[in-house]
């Protein structure tokens, strides 16, 4: 957990680029899905704003309540990230599917 307001920005960032990332990697592969992933992408850059104005308002807050302030967003931005990833795996899902993992556990490669 992020102890001050550097590592939550940091943190933040973290969470929040890795579904814009995810969302443009897909854009490059499945471009006919370019709506949907597209308002993903702008619904995290969105959430990302949010959340670092949320971590500067935390300047204004006594010190005992800062740390609790911190736990907070980053249990917010850490489920709003997972969400937002959901919907990009509901979009494209992974092309694993159960039976190509059992062929190649039948065909001794690795899993």
């Amino acid at each position: 957990m992020p102890t001050n307001r550097e590592e939550l920005r940091q943190a933040v960032h973290l969470m929040l680029h890795d579904v814009i990332e995810q969302g443009f990697q897909l854009l490059v592969y499945h471009p006919q899905h370019s709506d949907s992933i597209n308002g993903v992408i702008q619904e995290a850059g969105e959430e990302l704003h949010r959340q670092l104005v949320r971590v500067e308002a935390g300047r204004l807050l006594p010190s005992s309540a800062l740390q609790e302030h911190y736990d907070l967003i980053n249990r917010q931005v850490h489920r709003s990230s997972l969400a937002l990833l959901a919907r990009l795996q509901k979009i494209h899902p992974p092309d694993v599917t159960l039976n190509s993992v059992r062929s190649g556990l039948s065909s001794g490669l690795p899993a």
